[in-house]
C-alpha cells in the first residue's frame, strides 16, 4: 500500500517500510466530486500572497488517500484561467489540483458535465494543468490523436495492469468544436472502447461513469441499464458520480465473478451545504492476482463531511472522517456545524445498512498511527523548517528528503518548507539532518492559527 514510508517517517520522525513480497496485490482508492463553488474559491485565497492555498482542506484525508496504489478522483471543474468562478460554469485555480496531487492523488478523470464550462480554452487549460503536474488523466482529449493514443488510461501498478475508462451524460448542453473530445456515455463509442481495452488483456478494467438524478439517494433506471451494458462488455468495476449525495454501493455476482458498483460517491468536497449534500466517501478496494486470476478482495469505506472553517488567512473547506476532534481542539466546531457533522454519518449509515452490499465502514479513528497525525493538526506539531533552496535540492542533498518535506501556510501569510510532525521540541533537536546541509534548521511550532519560531 501507498501510505508510504516517508509521509509516516514526516510524521513521527521514523523509517517506515512495507513487505514488497506480495507483488500482486493492488488497493484502489475512489472519492467522488470535486467542487469549487465561489465560497470555497474565495475561502482558499491567501491575499498576503496573491494566491490560493487548498493544501489543508484535505490534510485529514491525506493518510487514507496514500492508502491507495490507484487514487482517483473526479475534477468536475475546469481550470479556465481567471476570472475564477463558481457555480454555473467553473473555474478554479489551478492549485486545487496540485493539491490534489500532493494529497495523493495519481489518476484525475475529467468528462462530466462541467467539462465544457470553459470552452475550447477551459478543456485545453485543464490538460495543461494536469500535465504539467504529471499526473495521469483521461475523460477529454484534444484531439482524436491523442485519445486513440492515451485511451483507454492504462495504469500498472504492483504487477497488475488496469484499463481506466471515463464517460458523462453530458454536458449541460455546451459543446466544444473538434478537434477535441469529450467522452459522453454512448453505446457504440463505448463498445468499441471497451473491445480495445479487452485486447491490450489488462487484469482490470474500471469503469468511471458520470451519471444518475442529482440529489437521489437510490440509483434510477438509467444506470441500472449503463451498468448491464459495462459488465456485459467486460468491466470489473463501475464507479459513479454526479448525484452529489451517496448512493449505495454493491459488490455483486456477475458471470460467476465478484463486481463492484459505486452508484455515486457524493461530494469529496464542495460548498453544498444542505443535508445529504455536504459530504461523501472514500471506498476503498482491493483486488489480488493469485495463479494469473484477478479478482476483488476486500471493499471498505469512509465517510466525509465538509467543513468550512476560518482558520488565520485562509478558509479551508475541511474534508473530515469521524473522529473525536473536540477532544484535542475543544472550539473546533460550534454547536450548528457539529449537528449537521453527525447528521450526515447518521443519514449516510442508515443508507448504507438498508441498501449497500459487500463493504464495510473503515475508522480511520482507530489506527493509532492517523489518530497521533490527527492529534497533532488540531493541537498543534514541531517540525523542521528549512529554507526552500533545500527543499529544491533535496535530491542531490539526499535521495529521498523531499518526500519528508511538506508545506506550510502560516498563520502570517507566508509559506514554510517543515520536516516532521513532532510531539516535542527536543524531538526535533535530535532529528536527524541531512549531512550535507550545513546550516541547522529552524525550529518551528505550527498550530492552524500560530507559526512560531522556537529560539
Amino acid at each position: 500500500m501507498r501510505l508510504i514510508g516517508g509521509f509516516l517517517g514526516a510524521v513521527f520522525g521514523i523509517s517506515v517500510s512495507f513487505s514488497q513480497a506480495d507483488t500482486a496485490r493492488l488497493q484502489f482508492v475512489f472519492v467522488g466530486d470535486i467542487m469549487q463553488h465561489g465560497g470555497q474559491i474565495a475561502g482558499a485565497y491567501n491575499e498576503k500572497k496573491d494566491a490560493y492555498d487548498y493544501r489543508d482542506c484535505f490534510q485529514f484525508v491525506k493518510p487514507a488517500i496514500q492508502r491507495g496504489d490507484i487514487s482517483i478522483a473526479n475534477l468536475e471543474v475546469t481550470h479556465a484561467g481567471k476570472p475564477y468562478k463558481g457555480y454555473p460554469q467553473f473555474s478554479a485555480p489551478p492549485e486545487l489540483s496540485e493539491s490534489l496531487v500532493d494529497a495523493g492523488f495519481n489518476v484525475i478523470i475529467t468528462a462530466n458535465n462541467h467539462s465544457c464550462d470553459g470552452g475550447s480554452n477551459g478543456v485545453v487549460k485543464t490538460l495543461d494543468v494536469l500535465d504539467r503536474l504529471g499526473v495521469k488523466h483521461t475523460g477529454t482529449f484534444r484531439s482524436k490523436e491523442e485519445r486513440d493514443k492515451n485511451y483507454p488510461l492504462i495504469v500498472e501498478k504492483n504487477g497488475l495492469k488496469v484499463a481506466i475508462l471515463n464517460y458523462t451524460y453530458g454536458t449541460n448542453g455546451l459543446s466544444v468544436a473538434k478537434p477535441l473530445i469529450i467522452n459522453y456515455i454512448d453505446s457504440a463509442v463505448m463498445f468499441a472502447d471497451f473491445k480495445k481495452a479487452r485486447d491490450m488483456k489488462p487484469d482490470l478494467i474500471v469503469c468511471m461513469l458520470h451519471w444518475g438524478t442529482e440529489y437521489q439517494s437510490l440509483p434510477n433506471a438509467y444506470q441500472k441499464n449503463w451498468e448491464k451494458f459495462c459488465y456485459d462488455q467486460g468491466a470489473d468495476m463501475v464507479i459513479g458520480g454526479h448525484p452529489h449525495v451517496l448512493q449505495p454501493v454493491e459488490v455483486k455476482e456477475v458471470g460467476g465473478e465478484k463486481k463492484l458498483t459505486a452508484w455515486s460517491l457524493g461530494n469529496f468536497v464542495s460548498n453544498q451545504r444542505d443535508r445529504y449534500k455536504d459530504g461523501g466517501m472514500i471506498l476503498m478496494a482491493q483486488v489480488q492476482k493469485v495463479n494469473g486470476k484477478t479478482t476483488l478482495g476486500n471493499t471498505e469505506h469512509v465517510f466525509t463531511w465538509v467543513y468550512p472553517r476560518q482558520e488565520a488567512v485562509v478558509k479551508p473547506f475541511y474534508i473530515l472522517p469521524e473522529f473525536p476532534y473536540s477532544d484535542y481542539r475543544p472550539d473546533f466546531f460550534d454547536t450548528d456545524s457539529k449537528a449537521k457533522y453527525d447528521l450526515f454519518f447518521a443519514d449516510s449509515r442508515s443508507l448504507f445498512e438498508q441498501h449497500s452490499k459487500g463493504t464495510q465502514e473503515m475508522n480511520l479513528g482507530k489506527d493509532q498511527i492517523i489518530t497521533g497525525y490527527y492529534q497533532k493538526l488540531l493541537k498543534g506539531y514541531y517540525a523542521q523548517e528549512y529554507p526552500v533552496e533545500v527543499y529544491k535540492n533535496a535530491e542531490i542533498i539526499e535521495p529521498g528528503f523531499k518526500a519528508l518535506m511538506h508545506k506550510v501556510l502560516g498563520a502570517d501569510g507566508q509559506y514554510h518548507w517543515v520536516v516532521g510532525y513532532f510531539e516535542t521540541e527536543s524531538d526535533v533537536k535530535k532529528a536527524r539532518v541531512p549531512e550535507a546541509f550545513i546550516a541547522q534548521p529552524k525550529c518551528v511550532f505550527i498550530s492552524p492559527t500560530s507559526y512560531k519560531v522556537i529560539p
